[in-house]
């Protein structure tokens, strides 16, 4: 078996056990080295996942790790609140690295730029873990979309309700300057990033209504949003209500589908308005950390790229643009015509056209240049 790909951990709360879980189920991967800018995060995270192993080196500065990494490294993931994921990217990519970065991508319509040019200057990875996109569910909407399954597409609605101002409570994610928005940088970086990739087009006009709910962040909101193409939708954020409930609602002129925003459920109404019980999928399912090791070792290509940051990026500063001025905003159009979608790649026998986590033939190439 060959070197497995090595990787290291920056970042070491909640949200990073998510990824020590799925890379023990990778066999080609192993992580190297943990960093974080509170020693105990990596210290607990050290002794209680990985047995205090000595080959696992910590860190207590993403400098530090840059400056003075463990042999073999070849990539990064980035589990740091919002607006950090921008400097630590730049620079793990200078130093040679690929990055697998937690959403949101960045915080800025110009820190997306930025990032996509070091993305064609050092033709490394970068990733972004949202996990919708690498779902099998979303794969097959997405060629259901593509091949006009239910038509032209005419409507979006998409919710999200969760007890979000009382869970973040004294946490960085209500600190802006960490954070760089409230809920809607945080699940409802979700939803957006979700219709995002399902419908890869941008968008043309946005209102938004905000309501802080005496916070420093956004807690609810409720959007209005024009797509490329006359697609017309709606969202609605609520972060101050009991449980959780999500969904996203496609409608074309010949059928409609019904998913989640981390994908997980699906539901595919015909031309007739009949629910298809049981449909038929065959893609590929996959979570990031795969997705991105499997990109590493030249056999996939990546589901959820830059293309999809800044697609996100564009649409995030509008929507904050439009509340701060009570008014709708035409945005401007995104740089994203060189930055290629996924692309159907031929398959081993049995599997589905779309399934873009598959191995690439000989005459392919991942590369990101």
């Amino acid at each position: 078996m060959p070197d497995k790909i090595n990787l290291a951990l920056v970042g070491c709360g909640g949200m990073c056990r998510a990824h020590v879980t799925r890379i023990k189920e990778i066999p080609e991967a192993q992580v190297v080295a943990l960093c974080d800018i509170n020693p105990a995060a990596s210290e607990k995270l050290w002794r209680e996942c990985y047995n205090a192993d000595k080959s696992i080196r910590r860190y207590d500065t993403f400098e530090a790790l840059m400056k003075d990494p463990p042999k073999g490294l070849r990539g990064v993931i980035l589990v740091t609140p919002h607006t950090v994921h921008f400097p630590h990217a730049m620079l793990a990519m200078a130093k040679g690295y690929d990055v697998l970065v937690e959403k949101p991508m960045v915080t800025s319509i110009d820190h997306a730029k930025k990032l996509a040019a070091q993305v064609k200057k050092t033709c490394r990875h970068l990733q972004v873990a949202f996990q919708a996109p690498f779902s099998a569910e979303f794969a097959y909407i997405r060629e259901v979309l593509q091949n006009d399954g239910i038509g032209e597409l005419q409507t979006i609605n998409a919710f999200s309700c969760q007890n979000w101002r009382q869970a973040t409570v004294g946490s960085w994610r209500q600190q802006p300057r960490l954070s760089g928005g409230g809920q809607m940088y945080d699940t409802g970086a979700h939803l957006f990033n979700s219709i995002a990739w399902l419908i890869d087009r941008p968008v043309v006009e946005v209102f938004c209504r905000l309501d802080k709910k005496s916070t420093p962040v956004d807690i609810n909101a409720a959007i209005t949003i024009e797509w490329e193409g006359g697609v017309l939708g709606t969202v609605t954020i609520s972060g101050n209500t009991p449980g959780w409930q999500e969904g996203i609602w496609l409608s074309g002129d010949k059928g409609r589908l019904v998913t989640g925003i981390h994908a997980g459920k699906l539901e595919h109404y015909d031309a007739r308005g009949q629910l298809l019980k049981y449909p038929r999928v065959t893609q590929a399912h996959f979570d990031p950390d795969k997705n991105f090791v499997h990109c590493l070792l030249g056999v996939a290509e990546p589901r959820c790229g830059v293309r999809y940051g800044i697609l996100h990026s564009w649409l995030m500063d509008a929507l904050y643009q439009s509340a701060a001025k009570g008014r709708p905003v035409k945005l401007t159009k995104p740089p994203i015509t060189d930055l290629a979608p996924p692309r159907k790649v031929p398959l081993r026998p049995g599997q589905s056209a779309t399934a873009t986590d598959a191995p690439i033939t000989s005459k392919s190439t991942n590369n990101p240049c």
